[in-house]
Formats: structure tokens, C-alpha cells, sequence
């Protein structure tokens, strides 16, 4: 994951993660009002760039700017959650085992349906990259190797919601591809169970014969085995 710091970052992205994250944290509270001249202090970057991060922060429910008055930290609840750069900030903060505990109970809600959605709705080319997946997934599990395994689990997801042709139910997986994204770094090595990979595989089977009934219970399965 490339993150604020990295070589190749650009200025903006390291401005728009430092006040994103401090506002995460706490560390510029909700009420707070915050200048441009305040912020380019904090982040040591030009007024054009933190200008540009409040526009972003603004449109991402963080800040409400105001003519004269500055930028008003806003509180949690104004926050566009769906939005993966919101939960990344907060997958890396104190806000971590309530986020994991949100993203669970919205996959919980959303993806057996889903699932179920794209054993009927399925296209056949879809059912062929669904097998290779499940696939890779098994080949990963085999030589332990957590960064092929999680990509391809990417992969299965994104296709299972294209494949449900539901556009409200693509735009949630963003806030799911933010919580799988993030497992890479904290999976440790030897800790991919077989099991796993074998429910993936029944997933993408029961999809490849559309059977909706069976794919939306892999799917729960899935996910109570990964809370």
C-alpha cells in the first residue's frame, strides 16, 4: 500500500493524508476551525496545495469551509464512510476495531445478496474467471503466500459485484476492497487456512452453476470466518 512519505508521493497526497488522519485521530477536533495559513503551518506545504486538500477534505464531509471564518473540522457522523480514503485513515487509527466492526456487520448485510445476485445474473466469461480465481486462491494457500492470496480474494469480490450488475452494491465494495486491502500488511506469513481458500473456491462454483442459495451461504461463511 502506498502511503504519505513513500518516495513518489506527491505534496498534495501527503497534505490531504496528514490532515485527513490528524482529523481521524483527533488531533484537530470536531468544531475545531482551522486557516489555510494554520494548515500550511501544520503540514509545512504551499497555500495552493492545502487549498486544494481542503477542497477534497470538504468533499469527503471532513471540513465545511466558510468565506472569513476558515475550515470547520466536522464530526464522524458527517463523514462519507464510503469513501476508501476515509476508512483507510481509519483502519490506521484508534478508530480501528470499531471501523473492522462496521465493515463486518456491512458485509454481512450486503454481500451474501450479492452473491446470491451474481449466481443469476453471471455472464459466462464470468464463470470462467470466477474458477480461475478460486484457482489461485487454492494455489496460494498452498505455499503460504499471503500477498497472492489477498489479491486474488480482491479480485473474487470485485467480480462477484460486477457480476450482480447492482451499481449501489459496487459502490459499498468500496468500503470492503478498503478492508481487504488493508489485511496485506498485517497477515502474517503461514496464516492462510486451507479452509479459506476451499470456501472461496465453493463460492465461485456455486456462482459458475447458479446456485444462488449456495453461493449466498460460502458467502456467509466467509465472512464469519474472516471476523
Amino acid at each position: 500500500m502506498t502511503v504519505a512519505g513513500s518516495p513518489g508521493v506527491s505534496a498534495f497526497e501527503r497534505t490531504l493524508d496528514r490532515i485527513g488522519s490528524d482529523i481521524v485521530e483527533g488531533r484537530l477536533p470536531p468544531g475545531a476551525v482551522c486557516t489555510v495559513e494554520e494548515l500550511t503551518g501544520r503540514t509545512g506545504h504551499s497555500r495552493s496545495v492545502v487549498r486544494e486538500a481542503t477542497r477534497v477534505l470538504g468533499g469527503l464531509g471532513l471540513l465545511e469551509g466558510k468565506a472569513h471564518v476558515g475550515h470547520t473540522v466536522q464530526p464522524p457522523e458527517r463523514w462519507d464512510w464510503l469513501q476508501p480514503r476515509v476508512l483507510r485513515w481509519s483502519l490506521a487509527s484508534g478508530r480501528r476495531d470499531a471501523t473492522l466492526l462496521a465493515i463486518r456487520e456491512l458485509r454481512a448485510a450486503t454481500e451474501p445478496e450479492c452473491a446470491r445476485l451474481a449466481a443469476d445474473r453471471r455472464r459466462d466469461t464470468d464463470a470462467l474467471e470466477l474458477r480461475s480465481i478460486g484457482d489461485a486462491l487454492l494455489d496460494a494457500a498452498a505455499v503460504q503466500d499471503v500477498e497472492a492470496f489477498l489479491d486474488a480474494d480482491l479480485r473474487l469480490h470485485r467480480l462477484l459485484r460486477r457480476a450482480a450488475a447492482n451499481p449501489l452494491l459496487d459502490r459499498v465494495g468500496d468500503a470492503i476492497d478498503a478492508a481487504l486491502v488493508d489485511r496485506v500488511d498485517r497477515l502474517p506469513a503461514g496464516a492462510i487456512d486451507l479452509d479459506d481458500a476451499l470456501l472461496h473456491r465453493d463460492l465461485a462454483l456455486a456462482v459458475e452453476r447458479r446456485d444462488g442459495d449456495a453461493a449466498a451461504a460460502a458467502m456467509r461463511a466467509i465472512i464469519v470466518r474472516t471476523a
